[in-house]
């Protein structure tokens, strides 16, 4: 009877054991999981990380052996650089070419007995250049002892120099005419 007892026993038992055995051929049902290991069979994408790794291993600090693409855009900065400089300089020159000087001036003759309007209209038929402007008119002034002088205008562009016109007025073409013309004042136009 001990014997039919521990068979009883085991034999509950083994009833007791298939239950739990379905419970987990319940889990296995979703044997799918096999085929996720085909999945690891991707290590296709495993394939670019050697590429990902090496960009890990490159140094940032070390000379690169292409450097086109890293001079391409400083290149491409500095030629748009060059060109805006290039345009500012052209529209400077314009602005320097359109820029005139208005010069107030005076001639004095030698003598009292000169002709002074004569001696204007003689200068400024006489000295004619591309960019001088004389005025139309000009003014008498006393300077002492009956003498006067011519007070008149001008105006030239940034290419010509009034020095060296009041030179070759006094020294080249009236030397015997005008004793002294002075520059009295010069304004940007």
């Amino acid at each position: 009877a001990a014997k039919a007892a521990p068979a009883a026993k085991a034999a509950p038992a083994a009833k007791a054991a298939p239950a739990p055995k379905a419970k987990p051929a319940a889990t296995p049902a979703p044997a799918p999981k096999p085929a996720a290991k085909p999945a690891p069979a991707k290590p296709a994408a495993p394939a670019p990380a050697p590429a990902a790794e090496e960009d890990d291993d490159e140094d940032w600090f070390a000379e690169d052996d292409d450097e086109d693409g890293a001079d391409a855009k400083p290149k491409a900065v500095n030629e748009a650089l060059e060109k805006a400089k290039a345009l500012a300089m052209e529209k400077l020159a314009k602005k320097e070419a359109k820029q005139r000087s208005l010069c107030n001036l005076e001639i004095k003759p030698w003598t009292t007995e000169q002709d002074l309007l004569e001696l204007f209209n003689k200068v400024k038929t006489t000295v004619v250049k591309d960019g001088l402007v004389w005025s139309q008119n000009c003014e008498l002034k006393p300077v002492a002892f009956g003498l006067k002088k011519i007070a008149l205008t001008a105006v030239i562009n940034q290419t010509l120099s009034m020095d060296e016109i009041i030179e070759e007025i006094t020294e080249d073409i009236f030397p015997d005419e005008i004793q002294s013309m002075e520059m009295l004042s010069m304004s940007l136009l």
